[in-house]
């Protein structure tokens, strides 16, 4: 059994289901959960005729040490995540928005102090996040799904908008999207009210010969750690992630094949997929 999409699955099972989005990494806070489940299932805040733009932005993920409990989820909720952060199988904006929240917590040249991320209901929201780093950088992000240039424009034009309703000129524009097409000018400076910025695209890339598979258990040197290979669509993103959690030095990197869909073995199979020295 492979886990590629929802309907496929011969064991739907809130137990099973549970188990595997206990897996997803890093793991939820509660303020997290209460967020996420607000928006996918239609509760989130909605903007009063008074309310100021900047209200509809609320800090997440401070909560560093409170895991959330999914034990209560319901099999709707677990299929949701499913399909968000399993299988993949959901692109659209929210779902596109919440694994480039994932990305950012391990991403590594981001030195995030605060993420603050709008909850704000109406689907021409334009602006998902506003993260302030450790150098007092603003960088402002946009989530999308399939970026065409009309998009992409508009894009900048309701930045500049808000930048100059909010005087809050930022220091790097990310749009992160599921699927480009080419003729996105990302190499030409956007002028934001009178500074220019050259914007980054964040592209959900799935390296498509990469050495594991979503099934496999990747074990960190002497079962340091564990981590289950649905995490990561790359080696990069599986790298930038050890060396957030490890202490750095010699890594070895070793995948237990299908350990979440077959049966364990008493002797299981496992292969070295990466080895070098990471500097910390």
């Amino acid at each position: 059994m492979k886990l590629q999409f929802y309907e496929t699955m011969e064991d739907k099972s809130k137990e099973y289901l549970t188990y595997l989005i206990d897996q997803i990494q890093p793991k939820f806070t509660e303020s997290e959960l209460k967020i996420f489940l607000e928006e996918f299932t239609n509760k989130p805040n909605k903007k009063s005729k008074s309310s100021k733009p900047l209200d509809d932005y609320v800090k997440i993920g401070d909560d560093i040490a409170k895991f959330a409990d999914l034990s209560k989820l319901t099999i709707e909720q677990l299929k949701i995540f499913f399909q968000i952060f399993i299988s993949r199988e959901n692109n659209e904006n929210m779902a596109v928005r919440w694994r480039f929240y994932q990305y950012i917590k391990y991403m590594l040249n981001l030195n995030k102090k605060s993420v603050k991320i709008n909850i704000n209901s109406d689907q021409d929201r334009f602006l998902d996040f506003i993260i302030e780093t450790t150098n007092k950088e603003i960088i402002l992000v946009y989530c999308y799904n399939i970026l065409e240039l009309n998009d992409f424009n508009k894009i900048i034009s309701k930045l500049n908008d808000f930048a100059k309703e909010q005087n809050l000129i930022p220091d790097r524009v990310i749009i992160a999207v599921n699927k480009s097409f080419r003729n996105i000018p990302i190499d030409v400076p956007i002028k934001v009210i009178n500074k220019e910025i050259l914007p980054e695209l964040w592209i959900e890339w799935i390296e498509e010969n990469h050495p594991f598979n979503k099934e496999d258990l990747l074990i960190v040197n002497n079962s340091e750690f564990k981590v289950a290979g649905f995490n990561f669509t790359s080696t990069d993103d599986l790298l930038n992630y050890v060396f957030k959690q490890s202490n750095g030095g010699q890594i070895s990197i070793y995948k237990q094949l299908d350990f979440f869909t077959e049966i364990s073995e008493d002797d299981p199979e496992v292969d070295l997929i990466w080895k070098g020295i990471m500097l910390k």
